[in-house]
């Protein structure tokens, strides 16, 4: 026998394994054999499957292979009916009753207590806006109700001069949120001038540091002069550390004249005098030669 003998059966059998299987709904018919194999082997051997349904009751049968031997029947009804009791005990879920197999219907359902961990909720205070939005609750009541609480995240916020506080908003934070300042150190050296210290956009101040006076401004503790002292028009800086006008008069050269008979002295004028001369008249020595 040929090899293309041999495949030409090998193709016929899997043919007609796909032909089955398409039959059987296992297969879309374009399997290999060993797919196939699969297909037949992932069929479920059911055996012998006997049921009992009641009057207006449906039966599926199971998908896969029986034996043949299986039976469904009727229960019989006429007023000699098989009933069932039963006890159920409450759930969080919503339960449907039913009789088993077999019955026709239930004689009874005795409905046990409410189990422990089903606890009294009748101390419960909290409410919608307690809980977090999404989040459900059974409140005092029993009634189920939905959280309003704002779920904030996480909430982060850096002050500066333009903002020096921030409103925690209402709600829920996860913890990871801040709120911060980034510090910021300024050196500034003294001046004659005012000087306005101002932090950088978006940073705040924690130190200024004040370097020392520079040594062109003098100390001027041991000043004694006032402004009678200096010449008009000049100025000095003042025991206070104020710059001040003098008010002496400048009077430049000072000069007079004394008869030693009408005027016997001459004043010297308040203020500053930078020399002069002041003469004796030769009226004094006239009058004596006239004796």
């Amino acid at each position: 026998m040929s090899i293309q003998t041999e495949i030409s059966r090998i193709q016929s059998a899997r043919d007609s394994l796909r032909t089955k299987a398409i039959e059987l709904k296992i297969s879309a018919g374009t399997e290999k054999l060993d797919e196939l194999a699969e297909d037949y082997d992932g069929i479920e051997n059911q055996g012998s499957v006997s049921a009992q349904v009641k009057e207006g009751e449906t039966y599926t049968i199971p998908k896969g292979y029986h034996d043949g031997t299986g039976t469904v029947s009727g229960v019989a009804g006429g007023g000699s009916y098989n009933l069932q009791s039963k006890s159920i005990t409450p759930t969080k879920k919503p339960q449907q009753v039913t009789p088993d197999e077999g019955f026709y219907g239930l004689s009874d359902v005795s409905v046990g207590a409410i189990p422990s961990q089903f606890q009294d909720v009748s101390s419960v205070t909290a409410t919608g806006p307690d809980v977090l939005a999404g989040k459900m609750i059974v409140t005092s009541d029993g009634s189920v109700v939905a959280g309003e609480m704002v779920d904030n995240g996480s909430v982060k916020k850096t002050l500066d001069a333009t903002t020096p506080s921030f409103t925690i908003p209402k709600g829920s934070h996860d913890g990871t949120g801040a709120v911060n300042i980034v510090p910021e150190q300024k050196t500034v050296t003294p001046s004659e001038s005012k000087q306005t210290i101002s932090p950088t956009a978006g940073k705040v101040i924690t130190q200024v540091v004040v370097e020392a006076i520079p040594a062109n401004y003098k100390d001027v503790s041991g000043v004694t002069a006032v402004k009678e002292h200096v010449l008009t028009g000049d100025k000095f800086v003042g025991p206070d550390g104020i710059l001040t006008e003098g008010t002496m008069p400048n009077n430049g050269t000072v000069n007079g004249e004394i008869d030693g008979l009408s005027s016997t002295s001459f004043s010297v004028p308040i203020g500053y005098t930078d020399g002069g001369t002041v003469n004796l008249t030769g009226d004094i020595e006239a009058a004596l030669a006239a004796i």
